[in-house]
């Protein structure tokens, strides 16, 4: 029997989604299509008929897992004060919780490997990379006090990713040790943004 066309659409997201998570535990060069369609419940025979190429199924599952961090992260911004949205991003993801997510943060889990990857799939990193620089860059214009004479914005905002992508990397190498937290907390300490302090006149 045919399926239809949003059995199909199910059954395509239902690899991305398996792939996200393989990709997180094995890396995209140690999962390969029959462990993948295996672990969607199917046989490597159907690949082809959702996806031309593997690359083509890591850029999907990039883009997918870029998207779900963006959400987040500005679900948990919008969740409070537009000043406290940086902060709130911070916190969440040098969180113990997003360490030990399934799936998470593809930049933190799969950077060496994104950086040596097909063109389509380093072209859909290097555009999820900016769309979280802006995000946190956005949030930042908020959170900083008036008149700040520190670097612009978006410097800030590449300094912090970079430093929120590095500490997620070390804490998930440490898990197990006390080092793991202690990364995240001091690196969570050290980018929050402090709200100006009131002056009596």
């Amino acid at each position: 029997m045919r399926k239809s066309k949003l059995e199909t659409a199910a059954t395509r997201q239902k690899i991305i989604e398996v792939s996200r998570v393989e990709f997180r535990r094995h890396g995209i060069d140690g999962s390969g299509l029959t462990a993948l369609m295996a672990a969607a419940g199917l046989t490597q025979g159907g690949f082809y008929k959702h996806f031309e190429s593997k690359a083509h199924l890591v850029a999907e599952a990039t883009k997918a897992s870029v998207d779900d961090q963006l959400a987040k992260l500005a679900q948990v911004g919008a969740s409070g004060e537009e000043a406290d949205a940086f902060n709130a991003s911070v916190a969440t993801y040098l969180s113990v919780r997003h360490r030990d997510e399934s799936s998470g943060c593809p930049f933190a889990a799969l950077g060496s490997e994104l950086a040596r990857a097909e063109d389509p799939v380093k072209t859909v990193a290097v555009e999820g990379f900016e769309q979280t620089l802006a995000l946190l860059t956005e949030q930042l214009a908020a959170a900083r006090p008036e008149g700040d004479a520190g670097p612009s914005n978006r410097d800030q905002a590449m300094l912090s990713l970079c430093a929120l992508m590095g500490a997620l990397t070390v804490a998930r190498m440490a898990e197990g040790r006390a080092l793991s937290e202690e990364v995240l907390a001091a690196v969570r300490r050290q980018l929050q943004v402090k709200a100006p302090t009131a002056t009596s006149d």
